[in-house]
């Protein structure tokens, strides 16, 4: 696996996700952000990828990622991330 490709996909989905994530946070409360950074906001960093850089995932493919591929992955370390904040956010 070429890690960092990997990493650049994963900061193009999350930069649109964490801007998405921080307004829903910041109007609601903060446990939504995070619910939000682990669920529908990886799907609007993907809409976003897919309007501005469609033509990477020919990269990606010749590097043998799939988009579901990139996506579950993407998915998986959210998940896990927001686990961890949830957790502190309830301890604190």
């Amino acid at each position: 696996m070429n890690y960092t490709a990997f990493l650049k996909y994963y900061i193009d989905i999350n930069f649109l996700n964490l801007v998405f994530s921080l307004v829903i946070g910041l109007f609601s409360n903060a446990l939504w952000g995070v619910l939000n950074f682990a669920s529908f906001g990886i799907f609007v960093g993907y809409w976003g990828f897919h309007l501005f850089k469609e033509n990477e995932y020919y990269i990606y493919h010749n590097l043998g990622f799939t988009k579901k591929n990139l996506v579950f992955n993407v998915f998986l370390i959210n998940s896990i991330v927001s686990l961890l904040v949830s957790i502190l956010l309830f301890l604190f």
